[in-house]
Order: structure tokens, then C-alpha cells, then sequence
């Protein structure tokens, strides 16, 4: 049974405001450009691609809402609003910089460092839209904190001293930084800040199984853009100098570069959302990531190269590009393939729960006995994390079937619709006597979410779901011992409730 979601009004018409707003600021820059004022700043390129962004993040924004992603929908229309404003503060800096108003120097400060919320508005869209509670989580919460603490302190410390004349922002010394110490600290927790979701969300999906697996990983993916972003953005400096690439080039191509990623990241996040995975979706997004990842690699090293400086040779240096771009974009590309395998794989046979160390709710440490030691798991090697044991089969209308062996080795099926998975609120509220978070809980068990996938959907701590499990072992009356551990026998249950017609 699936509840029926109302979308949010306001956000229905959200990709028209936001179409037309992005369209009257690239008229606007058009405009001051050909009146010869706002240098890169001004150019059509980065406005358009920017405006793109901003009517996409707007799309995904109401496409979420009508899902019922209600908090990513909210972030993405934040990320929307973010892109407006990186516009519309380009339009207001070049504007006072033509007029030599008084407030030219407020505004292009503002204008530099409008770029940084939209990264953090890209990553908390994603990490939203793969979780189920209604908590705001504490990692959303230091990045939002960090990132919007660095672009106050960015733009009150750093200075342009020509601005728009020739010297974009990737130039070093178009700006003067005060107090750098400040600043440098203040990045340091920025690119820390930057790393928390992705890393997080890797490993809650490598450490999960089957659908929960797969939207972990997209939700990941999209999470590692933002890093990358900035990174691009440190490459543009190397190109600077010793590369000496002309600046205007550069900082064009990094708006166009963090408008992609805005766009890759609520594509993912719209592809999470829906739980969509399959493998063709998650290995374009895994592929798209790692080949990304690939050419700023290749793109940092042939600029070193290359540099006024090197002693290498035009041949000498074309050879050693084309060699790092063979064995970096193939290792990407293999890299790549078998991580989006591992992370839509499907098991051939029934899966069972491994022994962890820690245990009750993890394994069979407190004497759960291990059912089928070194069986198999989703991947097809000896699982190292702790699973529900649960797999899903194509059904004969090619709806999924989820399944979960019982004691005797049997499986239970609990057919879904298509493209859809049973929730938690599926199942009776007396089940086992379990409070609502405990039937999230166990329903995130039974999809085959380890305990950092569960935290990580459910916005806990891993030593919460611990803890949450024991009570539901307890409520369910699953005492350690058996052919197979708790964790399979309290998934059998859930499945064997879900599919009892209502």
C-alpha cells in the first residue's frame, strides 16, 4: 500500500520564476558586455550555463516536492536561488564597477564568493534525497555551518584591486586577502567540510546491498562533484601560472564547470530519489564521475608539463600527456565499471547475513551461530559488513521481488510494484509491538541496508540503529542461535507482514 503525496504548490511554478529571472540577468550581462563593461564576468557562455543550472536545480526542486522528498525538494530550490544570485550579483557588480558607485567594492566582494553556496546547497540536495527521517543530520549541519561561514569570511577579507579589468578571479593577484591566516584556516575546514558527505555516503553504500546499494552510491556520486569543482578551480590557478593560460578562458570554464556539477548533482539526486537503479543509470553516473575525476588528473599534470618553464620539448610533452590520458582515463573506465557492477550487482542465490565482530544487532559475537560461513554476498564475494541477507529477483511482470531466506533455508518473496519499494509504513503498527523508527529500522534492514546505510537514510548514529536493532530482536522475540542469524529472521518477518494484503 503507498500513500499518496501532495506536491507543494509554490514549487510548481518554480521552474518558470526561475526561468524567467535567470533569462532577464543574461540579458542584463549581455547587455553591460556589449556596452564593454564586466570582462569574463559578462560573457555568455558562463551566464547561459549558469542560467541553465539554476532552471534545472528549479525542475528537480518540483520534481522531488511531487515525490515526497520534501527536504531535498526545499534544497534544491535553495541551490536554484543560489545560481540566481551568483547571477544577479554579477549583474550588480558590473553595473556599480561601470557607474563607480560607492558600493562597487560590497558588491564584487559578494559577487566572489557567491560561488560557494551553491557546492554546499549541491551536496545536502543529494544527501537529502537518499534519506527517510525527518531530522536535519548533524553532517548537514557542519557543512551548511562551514561553507556558509567561508563565504562570509571570503568576502569580507578578500579585496579586488582591478576588478573585471583583465584580471579575473583565478588570478592571484588581482585580490588582496587580509588577515590570511584566517583564511586559510577558514579554507582548510572548507575542503574538510566538502569531504564529509562523500565520504560518508561511499562508505554507507559500499557497506549496503541490492537497491539500497545502488541509490547510496548515486547519492554519493553526486556528493563527489562538489569536491571536484574545487579542485578544477585549484587546476585553473596552476593553469595561471606557471601554466599561463589566459584567465578569462579559465574562469569562464570554472562557471561552466560548477553549473555541470549543479546539474549532475540534481539529476542524482531526482534518480536517487526515485529509486532508480538500474545498472545502465548508475554506471553513467559512476562512469561520469571517476572519467571527470580522470581528466582534472590529466588536465593538472600536462599543465605542469607544459609550463614556459618545463624542459620537455612539444613532442616529449604530447607523449607524456598521451600516456597519463591512456592509463588515467582506462583505469577510470575499468575503475569505474566494476564499481557501478559491485553496486547494482544482484546475488544468484539467497544471501545470508555475515559475522561481524560486535555483537547482538551486528552479528553472531553475542551468539547468533554464522549461518553459511563465507557465503556470497550481492557482489559475489565473502560479505565483510553486516546485511539483512535480503535479494531481489526480476519478477514475471518485471516488477521487483524482494526476498530473504528463513531458518530452514527457504526464501520469502514480497513482490513490489514497479518501480516501487515497500515502506516502512506498510507494515502493522503491531508488529512485534515496535515503535515507528524501529519499523524504519527494520524496514531499511529488510532492503538490505547495512548499519551505516540505515544511519545514513534515517539521519542516526550507527551506534543508534545498534541499538535499535537489539530492542526489535527483543520485540520480535529473536533470541541468538539458529541456521541463520537474527538479522535474516527479523527481514523474514518484515517481508512475510508486507505482503499481507491490507
Amino acid at each position: 500500500m503507498t500513500a499518496s503525496v501532495r506536491p507543494v504548490p509554490a514549487l510548481l511554478g518554480l521552474p518558470v520564476v526561475t526561468g524567467a529571472t535567470a533569462g532577464a540577468c543574461v540579458v542584463a550581462l549581455a547587455a553591460l558586455g556589449a556596452a564593454g563593461h564586466g570582462g569574463f564576468a559578462t560573457e555568455p557562455a558562463g551566464a547561459l550555463a549558469l542560467a541553465v543550472a539554476a532552471v534545472a536545480a528549479a525542475v528537480a526542486a518540483s520534481r522531488l516536492a511531487r515525490s515526497g522528498h520534501r527536504a531535498a525538494g526545499r534544497l534544491a530550490t535553495g541551490l536554484a536561488a543560489s545560481l540566481l544570485a551568483y547571477l544577479g550579483l554579477a549583474v550588480l557588480a558590473v553595473a556599480t564597477v561601470a557607474a563607480g558607485h560607492r558600493w562597487a567594492g560590497p558588491a564584487v566582494a559578494a559577487w566572489n564568493s557567491a560561488w560557494i553556496p551553491p557546492l554546499a546547497l549541491l551536496q545536502l540536495t543529494a544527501s537529502a534525497a537518499v534519506r527517510t527521517g525527518t531530522v536535519t543530520p548533524k553532517a548537514h549541519r557542519y557543512v551548511g555551518l562551514v561553507l556558509g561561514t567561508a563565504a562570509l569570511v571570503n568576502a569580507l577579507l578578500t579585496t579586488a584591486t582591478e576588478p573585471f579589468d583583465g584580471l579575473p578571479t583565478i588570478a592571484g593577484e588581482s585580490w588582496r586577502t587580509a588577515l590570511a591566516p584566517v583564511g586559510a584556516a577558514v579554507t582548510l575546514l572548507s575542503v574538510a567540510a566538502l569531504l564529509l558527505l562523500p565520504v560518508t555516503l561511499w562508505r554507507a553504500a559500499l557497506g549496503s546491498h541490492h537497491t539500497v546499494r545502488a541509490r547510496l552510491g548515486v547519492a554519493a556520486a553526486a556528493t563527489t562533484a562538489a569536491p571536484l569543482t574545487v579542485v578544477f578551480c585549484l587546476l585553473l590557478a596552476v593553469a595561471r601560472a606557471p601554466g599561463d593560460v589566459e584567465p578569462s578562458l579559465g574562469s569562464v570554464a570554472f562557471l561552466v564547470a560548477l553549473s555541470a556539477a549543479a546539474v549532475f548533482a540534481v539529476a542524482c539526486a531526482v534518480t536517487a530519489a526515485r529509486g532508480a537503479t538500474e545498472p545502465r543509470r548508475v554506471g553513467a553516473v559512476v562512469r561520469a564521475t571517476g572519467l571527470a575525476a580522470a581528466a582534472l588528473l590529466v588536465v593538472g599534470a600536462g599543465t605542469l608539463v607544459a609550463a614556459p618553464g618545463s624542459s620537455l620539448g612539444p613532442t616529449s610533452v604530447a607523449l607524456v600527456v598521451s600516456a597519463l590520458t591512456v592509463v588515467a582515463g582506462g583505469g577510470a573506465w575499468a575503475g569505474t565499471g566494476r564499481l557501478a557492477a559491485l553496486l547494482t550487482a544482484a546475488p544468484a542465490g539467497p544471501a545470508v547475513a555475515p559475522v561481524t565482530p560486535r555483537g547482538g544487532a551486528e552479528g553472531t559475537a553475542a551468539g547468533d551461530a554464522p549461518p553459511h560461513p563465507g557465503t556470497p554476498d550481492a557482489a559475489g564475494t565473502t560479505s565483510a559488513a553486516g546485511t539483512a541477507g535480503v535479494v531481489e529477483t526480476p519478477g514475471r511482470d518485471g516488477a521487483a521481488v524482494t526476498a530473504a531466506p528463513d531458518v530452514t533455508g527457504a526464501v520469502v518473496h514480497a513482490p513490489e510494484s514497479a518501480g516501487a519499494r515497500v515502506s516502512a509504513g506498510s507494515v502493522p503498527a503491531s508488529v512485534g509491538g515496535l515503535t515507528a523508527r524501529e519499523r524504519e529500522v527494520l524496514a531499511a534492514l529488510a532492503e538490505g541496508a547495512s548499519n551505516a546505510g540505515i544511519a545514513a537514510q534515517l539521519v542516526v548514529s550507527e551506534r543508534t540503529v545498534d541499538a535499535h536493532l537489539r530492542a526489535i530482536f527483543v520485540k520480535l522475540d529473536l533470541t541468538p542461535g539458529g541456521d541463520t542469524n537474527r538479522r535474516v529472521r527479523a527481514a523474514r518477518i518484515w517481508l512475510e507482514h508486507a505482503r499481507q494484503p491490507r
